[in-house]
């Protein structure tokens, strides 16, 4: 790998890559995108990452504004159709100058470089590599306006990396892609503790299994749906440590408890592009929090406080409010258009007094705990108070045959007021739902409609499938008067 690196080095420098430079990566997880992060450092230039789930839209939005001057892509990679993508989006805004294909043709106005070609000149020892220099670009989830692009300098994740070393084993399974946080920081966790990187392209939970148990995986992390059917595999799971997972489909319920009945301990995480994923991680030791989104911060030099939005002042430990961090993974600014400079206005609206804003409501435990409790946006003000939509959705849940429902508010002439979509095995009777909120809730929690829908409008990101609030409230206003 470290030859094909310093071909890679030298095929990249002979193309007429120069230090600075973007290079917008569409790749599935495997020994390529490493190679590309790799000579990327040792060349000064910067890895912009692409989601292989992304579309034209997506795709022109982000490698266009990054200012990429190549494209990497795997055109036989899922029968994804890459060049039907690349098609429909005009050129001139894509802005790259050439494609990078793994293999397989690319159709389009663009020269196209191959893979082997690169690799198939003279090795370079080029190693510009340095803390202060751009390596990195993700981008948010971009469900309520454009993905903002998250700028990391080398220094961020090399810092975490060294932090998340007392948590990873031996080997590790990255299985969530790598295009995304979550996906990287497992990248991140086996750099640090020296570990056996195990990587998949797309996962398969029975081949996942199977890893697990071939390689004695210790170490994985990954969405809520993952591990439910991983542990339902009936492989032989005793070599992993304790699982960190992300809830991103609150229709799965007992996960913990699944994992748990065949010997695997599910905790808690937090994170997000701009400090990296795992920032915090719960102590699997304590049993009644150890499955609570958030923990302890992982490195010792972080630091969180939760303040009152409407005021800034801090509040107390136990309270609710908004998330701010400080520590060495923090990102260097979100890119402006064009990818050459930080858009300083931008970033600045996101800190204050060198604290970075999360947009996160959570609760301060102490001064290294917290745990997260919700997006702050999706909080809802309800008849005067601060409420966690999830309240109400879990107790329209305790209905069985609700699969799912997702609660948001709309701004009626007597205030905000929640309305709830569900998703249920059988048609629901609204009157009794919310007749079961009434006797379980405040008045001013309970929604003043249940609705049905047949699925959640959602936005594909590579730490798995954000739900489209912004698209349920304007359902919502559709349907209440």
């Amino acid at each position: 790998m470290q030859e094909e690196v310093d071909r890679l080095c030298g095929g990249l420098e002979k193309w007429g890559i120069k230090p600075g430079d973007r290079i917008a990566v569409w790749l599935p997880n495997g020994v390529p995108y490493l190679e590309l992060l790799w000579a990327a450092a040792r060349l000064g230039i910067v890895v912009v990452s692409v989601n292989t789930r992304f579309r034209s839209t997506e795709v022109e939005d982000i490698v266009g504004r990054s200012g990429a001057r190549l494209l990497v892509v795997d055109p036989s990679f899922l029968g994804i159709d890459f060049s039907g993508i690349l098609s429909r989006i005009e050129p001139t805004k894509l802005g790259i100058e050439a494609v990078v294909s793994l293999g397989g043709p690319i159709e389009g106005p663009w020269p196209i470089v191959h893979w082997d070609d690169l690799l198939g000149g003279n090795p370079s020892d080029v190693d510009r590599a340095n803390p202060s220099l751009p390596w990195i670009v993700f981008t948010t989830s971009g469900t309520t306006s454009a993905p903002k692009l998250v700028l990391h300098l080398q220094r961020s994740p090399a810092e975490h990396a060294r932090d998340l070393k007392r948590w990873f084993g031996q080997s590790v399974l990255a299985a969530v892609p790598l295009c995304g946080v979550f996906g990287y920081t497992m990248l991140l966790g086996a750099m640090g503790a020296g570990s056996e990187l195990v990587t998949m392209p797309v996962f398969d939970a029975p081949l996942a299994s199977l890893a697990i148990e071939r390689y004695g995986v210790t170490t994985f992390h990954g969405s809520d749906e993952m591990l439910l059917r991983i542990v339902e595999s009936g492989r032989d799971l005793s070599s992993l440590n304790a699982v960190g997972y992300a809830r991103f489909d609150n229709a799965l319920e007992g996960v913990v408890e699944a994992a748990a009945r065949v010997g695997v301990k599910a905790i808690g995480l937090y994170g997000m592009s701009e400090v990296h994923a795992i920032y915090s991680h719960r102590d699997e030791d304590d049993d009644d929090r150890s499955a609570v989104p958030g923990g302890t911060l992982v490195s010792s030099r972080a630091e969180a406080r939760v303040i009152d939005p409407s005021t800034g002042n801090n509040v107390s430990e136990g309270a609710e409010g908004e998330l701010l961090l400080k520590g060495p993974s923090l990102f260097a600014g979100y890119l402006a258009d064009g990818g050459t400079e930080i858009d300083t206005a931008l970033t600045d609206a996101h800190f204050v007094d060198g604290w970075f804003r999360t947009g996160d409501l959570a609760r301060l435990e102490n001064s290294q705990t917290f745990e997260y409790l919700a997006r702050l946006g999706d909080v809802l003000r309800l008849g005067g108070f601060l409420v966690n939509p999830a309240e109400i959705e879990d107790c329209i849940l305790q209905d069985p045959n609700v699969e799912a429902v997702q609660v948001v508010g709309v701004d009626l002439a007597g205030g905000t007021k929640p309305v709830a979509f569900v998703i249920s095995e059988k048609p629901i009777n609204e009157d009794e739902l919310r007749m079961k909120c009434r006797s379980a809730l405040a008045a001013y929690k309970v929604p003043v409609r249940i609705l049905e829908l047949d699925e959640f409008p959602v936005t594909p990101s590579a730490n798995g499938s954000k739900i489209q609030k912004v698209r349920l409230r304007e359902l919502a206003m559709e349907q209440v008067e």
